[in-house]
């Protein structure tokens, strides 16, 4: 199909732009990883085939999550975290028969390498993008408008929100009290909003541009500060990713059919791994979550709201790992917010953190309607999507000129590139 042949052009130009070396390593992927899908359909030794195909594709992942952060960053392929997991899965359904290998190659590049979704995700699985990125594609209005509709969403997200509070993170993680009492929950509690509205938005950027093309991409947030526990947050955080997991680490390992103690190293080993997919310095943050996983519905009251809250503050206090440089520093971090009482302090100070009054009230007001459409979005969305044509241009002008007046960017600001594309 013409469409597809001028998407994975257009995608391995993108990709190339950002550095010709990384067209060595997802080459590599694909190459090795369509070939040995055949062969494991027809070879003598395809179980041979297929390990070590796994076993290179995980090693070059696994090669540069081990590297040093600063070393790691400059040299490791784009979105190779990203794109390993599909590879794993595709070869993992073949070698069990789930479907047929794809026979043309230029098709599972472009699966591979289809560029909206190479950096951030959603991770996807073959047999729902076969389905969407092969199969014919409808351009119609209606589609062009949903994605800029959902484009829109995402910029107000990433440019008045995560990029408002990223100014705030950087001046509480690097003044004479970071990461201390008053000053370590606010960096928490604030970098809690910001990953969430950063990788949301940029999801919800993906998703606009695919549906503008006529290709559906699985959702990959479900309002998960809505969360009554740390095992629910995990079915709405990341879900691309959190399935990926159970599918195929959680469920081979045995899953919970073994016993309570099995399933529980089971989850622990899950979350290892989900700690590793990130970085070796969040390894001690994955095993966290598994052992809230493990216990979390245990601790659940008969109050929504309060199970909520709590869920939310464990969240917060989990997400010091991302803002520290180490897991000793995160610790003592956390530790900090019930030693050292400096919050009048930080009350006096809070308009020397970076943003004054006026943007600290338009932080505040599109953070309470984000929450406010994700508390209501199963009533709200579909009612956006059902609004007339002209309802639909008015609300993206709108979300649009709201992001060219308030966004942050410009002179004096940086804008920060999305979070999720540095793992």
């Amino acid at each position: 199909m013409v469409i597809n042949s001028l998407l994975l052009i257009i995608s391995i130009l993108i990709y190339a732009s950002f550095g010709v070396q990384n067209l060595f390593f997802i080459l590599f992927s694909i190459i090795s990883a369509f070939f040995a899908g055949k062969y494991i359909n027809n070879g003598k030794h395809k179980k041979c085939a297929f390990i070590l195909t796994i076993f290179f594709n995980i090693f070059i992942l696994v090669l540069f999550k081990m590297l040093p952060y600063t070393k790691a960053s400059i040299i490791a392929p784009l979105g190779v975290s990203y794109y390993t997991l599909q590879i794993v899965s595709y070869l993992v359904d073949v070698y069990k028969g789930k479907y047929e290998p794809e026979k043309n190659f230029l098709n599972f590049a472009l699966y591979i390498a289809y560029i909206p979704h190479l950096f951030i995700g959603p991770i996807s699985r073959y047999e729902n993008m076969k389905t969407c990125l092969f199969g014919k594609k409808k351009l119609t209005f209606e589609n062009i408008l949903n994605g800029l509709l959902r484009i829109s969403f995402g910029l107000v997200k990433k440019f008045i929100i995560a990029d408002r509070i990223a100014i705030l993170i950087a001046t509480l993680t690097n003044g004479d009290a970071k990461y201390v009492g008053a000053y370590a929950l606010a960096s928490m509690v604030f970098y809690a909003i910001e990953i969430y509205a950063d990788f949301s938005g940029g999801i919800d950027i993906v998703l606009g541009i695919s549906k503008m093309l006529g290709i559906n991409l699985e959702e990959n947030f479900d309002s998960p500060y809505f969360s009554e526990s740390i095992k629910e947050f995990w079915r709405r955080w990341h879900i691309s990713l959190s399935s990926w997991l159970k599918d195929y680490i959680y469920i081979p390992l045995g899953g919970n059919r073994k016993g309570t103690l099995r399933k529980n190293i089971n989850l622990l080993i899950t979350f290892t791994v989900s700690g590793l997919w990130h970085g070796v310095n969040y390894i001690v943050w994955g095993i966290l979550n598994g052992i809230f996983v493990m216990f979390g519905d245990k601790w659940k009251t008969k109050y929504k709201t309060l199970n909520r809250l709590i869920t939310f503050i464990i969240i917060c206090f989990l997400w010091s790992f991302y803002i520290c440089p180490n897991p000793v520093t995160a610790i003592n971090m956390i530790i900090s917010v019930f030693t050292h009482f400096n919050y009048a302090d930080f009350g006096a100070n809070i308009l020397n953190l970076g943003l004054n009054l006026a943007s600290f009230i338009v932080l505040a007001i599109f953070t309470c309607l984000l929450f406010i459409y994700d508390g209501n979005k199963s009533k709200l969305l579909p009612k956006i999507l059902n609004a007339k044509p002209e309802t639909k241009v008015a609300l993206i002008g709108l979300l649009l000129i709201c992001v060219l007046v308030l966004g942050i960017y410009g002179i004096g600001f940086n804008v920060n590139s999305f979070i999720y594309s540095n793992f």
